[in-house]
């Protein structure tokens, strides 16, 4: 046993841990090798859920599986082998201690009002529609809210606050829009919602709501967001009615491309080139642009996270995913190879994941700060894209594709850095000074 465990130790298992096929190699190891005989199955699986569902905790991806197994499957009792690396370092340990005892207090306040608690609260016949609709998950509309506010608050005059008026319509049109295109999905999707886990409750898949019913409720929000639209100058009328042609293209993108997401990045991030229009009567392009581009590759970072939640369930169904490229072996392919050369390709897949991920993020934050050079932004937009960067960094290091909760937490974070990178801008332009508009010579006369 002492020398499996060195092996364990001198791989680069910490890598290995944090890939989804690792989580079915325990298994294996019970059945296939003898010196790591199983006991106990349900005390080591409820000690595995525990581990790996338990999120952004920097001591748990450190922590030996090997220390895990003896101390909670061989012969249930802990062992002073299972401890947590932080606590070597006390200021570490501290720090982490009343960070997580601040981020409870906050979540147990939030929780009292989230979206979810009010859709709960709504009566039976409605609520499914609710559900449709994911108003009790309102990230999705945030991220494809953020766009929009970006673009805005760059329209924006040196001097001023960016129009509620404009912030208040694109808000309600980015929730009709959100909740359109969750219905065309699921309508194109009723048939594999119901193989994946993740989505086997949505309401067309269990049958709550008929084809018939989401038609309906769908034309009633294409009309309202019609009306929005409409509102809006000939510019964005045209943008709008092209960017349709994508919404209902992109559920059949998960079935015929490897890269779904790119697909929906063109197709999340309309609002971006919408809002600078909307304000100004006119595209300019060095802003909008790059600004597009760094929406684009913002949402296949925070969508490739997000598509980490169901990759052992889409292949199944049929569901093409970047996550999936980053698969060179099936599950069954993977448990058939001996533990070395399991662990060696764990350890490559979670170099190529983090890999796309950083280059993801780090383009996003190029094309953002390209974006706003024409505005001249610094100062509070330059402090936001560090905040950002820090926040970004300390994600990756902690996240763990194999656990669906830590993916989740992931992808639910982006709706903070939508929030600092929207008050950066915001506070950078209102801190300029207001440029005098020069009357021409002849406007007396």
């Amino acid at each position: 046993m002492s020398l499996f465990v060195r092996l364990l130790e001198k791989s680069m298992f910490k890598h290995a841990m944090t890939s989804h096929k690792f989580m079915q190699a325990p298994k294996a190891w019970c059945n296939n090798a003898r010196s790591l005989s199983c006991s106990n199955p349900a005390s080591y699986g409820a000690a595995k859920r525990n581990l790996f569902m338990t999120n952004l905790k920097p001591w748990l991806k450190l922590t030996s599986i090997a220390n895990l197994h003896t101390s909670h499957c061989c012969n249930n009792k802990p062992t002073k082998q299972f401890k947590k690396p932080v606590k070597d370092v006390p200021i570490l340990s501290s720090f982490y201690e009343k960070r997580s005892q601040f981020e409870d207090k906050v979540e147990n306040f939030f929780q009292r009002y989230t979206a979810k608690t009010f859709v709960d609260m709504a009566p039976e016949h409605i609520k499914p529609y609710l559900q449709l609709n994911r108003l009790d998950k309102p990230i999705g509309t945030l991220l494809l809210y953020f766009p929009c506010v970006y673009s805005i608050c760059l329209a924006t005059p040196s001097g001023e606050l960016p129009s509620l008026y404009y912030l208040g319509l694109f808000g309600i049109g980015a929730m009709l829009m959100r909740g359109s295109g969750c219905i065309i999905n699921d309508l194109w999707d009723r048939d594999l919602d119901k193989h994946v886990e993740r989505t086997k409750d949505r309401p067309i898949a269990s049958r709550k709501i008929s084809g018939n019913d989401a038609l309906k409720a769908l034309a009633v929000q294409l009309t309202l967001s019609l009306g929005i639209l409409l509102s809006l100058n000939s510019t964005c009328i045209m943008i709008g009615f092209a960017s349709m042609i994508l919404v209902v293209l992109y559920p059949l993108a998960k079935r015929f491309m490897s890269t779904p997401q790119a697909v929906l990045g063109l197709t999340f991030n309309i609002g971006a080139i919408m809002g600078f229009p909307a304000v100004t009567g006119y595209i300019d392009w060095t802003i909008v642009g790059p600004l597009y581009i760094s929406c684009f590759f913002w949402t296949m970072y925070y969508d490739t996270i997000y598509g980490f939640q169901d990759v052992l369930d889409d292949p199944k169904a049929g569901i093409k995913s970047v996550p999936l490229l980053f698969m060179k072996d099936s599950a069954d392919e993977l448990k058939e190879k001996a533990l070395p050369d399991r662990l060696e390709e764990l350890k490559q897949q979670q170099h190529r994941i983090i890999t796309f991920l950083s280059t993801a993020a780090i383009m996003h934050f190029v094309f953002i700060y390209v974006a706003g050079l024409p505005r001249f932004l610094d100062g509070p937009f330059i402090l936001a894209l560090i905040i950002s960067g820090v926040k970004y960094a300390e994600q990756l290091y902690f996240l763990n594709v194999a656990s669906r909760a830590s993916c989740w937490a992931a992808f639910d974070m982006n709706r903070w850095f939508g929030v600092i990178l929207s008050l950066g801008i915001i506070t950078a332009i209102w801190l300029q000074p207001k440029r005098k508009k020069v009357q021409p010579e002849n406007s007396a006369n």
